[in-house]
């Protein structure tokens, strides 16, 4: 048998590469998400949700690393084909040119970020994660896409590496593990109550609370270096930066 650690993480590797040229955003979201779903689920059934957040984190780290890279090639494949990549560029574009938008306002930002979390919970605990998995795939999707149209636009001296760095945030990268682990936390409690007719009700407690403390880091960082990020991101795009904001895109 496959190892589940194979099953999930492979096909996140290889097929953004084979699926960002075909510009079929709902085939590009949902084909590297299908072999993690079924492993993840039989992680949650046999009572291991550590073992189910351990694929998941490793799937988006897989598929994060492989979109960006293929973004990063074929840029305008990536804004065609990975659902609302071309609008998050723009509005990421605009407040980097600007200041202006969301990202560093936290009236702005946070509604955004407690709807996103709570429908996290809610939908994994009625799909037994299965949900969650493709509302990730999305939402790391046009994130992916936006980082690799960075790395493709970055001022040339600067390497590929720093630039993917600098356009996926620290506080986005602990947003990433906030939602896995409250995916994981509303999966097992939702199979234990609404499937399991076996009765066990695994505590979701503590891998809830690990979310929690992620989702408060993400918060803060954002917060307070939003703004210091946005300079590292305007130098780093230099003319490429007001592109779009300016219009001209």
């Amino acid at each position: 048998m496959i190892p589940a650690i194979l099953v999930a993480v492979i096909p996140a590797l290889a097929l953004p590469w084979l699926l960002l040229p075909l510009r079929h955003p709902l085939l590009f979201a949902v084909a590297p998400t299908l072999p993690l779903a079924f492993a993840y689920a039989r992680a949650i059934a046999a009572g291991r949700p550590k073992f189910a957040a351990f694929l998941a984190l490793a799937w988006a780290a897989a598929l994060s690393v492989s979109t960006v890279a293929a973004a990063a090639v074929s840029p305008d494949d990536a804004m065609r084909t990975i659902w609302h990549a071309g609008p998050y560029r723009d509005e990421m574009l605009y407040w980097i040119a600007t200041g202006s938008g969301a990202e560093g306002h936290i009236e702005r930002f946070l509604p955004r970020v407690l709807i996103e979390y709570a429908v996290v919970l809610a939908v994994s605990a009625v799909t037994v994660g299965a949900g969650a998995l493709l509302l990730g795939a999305l939402l790391l999707g046009y994130m992916n896409g936006y980082v690799g149209w960075v790395v493709a636009h970055a001022d040339p001296q600067a390497p590929p590496l720093v630039a993917a760095f600098l356009a996926w945030p620290p506080w986005s990268m602990a947003r990433v593990a906030s939602f896995v682990l409250a995916g994981t936390a509303g999966a097992a409690w939702g199979y234990s109550r609404l499937y399991d007719r076996r009765g066990r009700k695994p505590s979701a407690g503590p891998i809830l609370t690990a979310s929690l403390v992620f989702l408060l880091v993400d918060i803060l960082l954002k917060w307070r270096m939003a703004p210091l990020w946005r300079g590292f991101l305007r130098a780093l795009l230099g003319a490429s930066a007001g592109i779009e904001a300016g219009g001209s895109g």
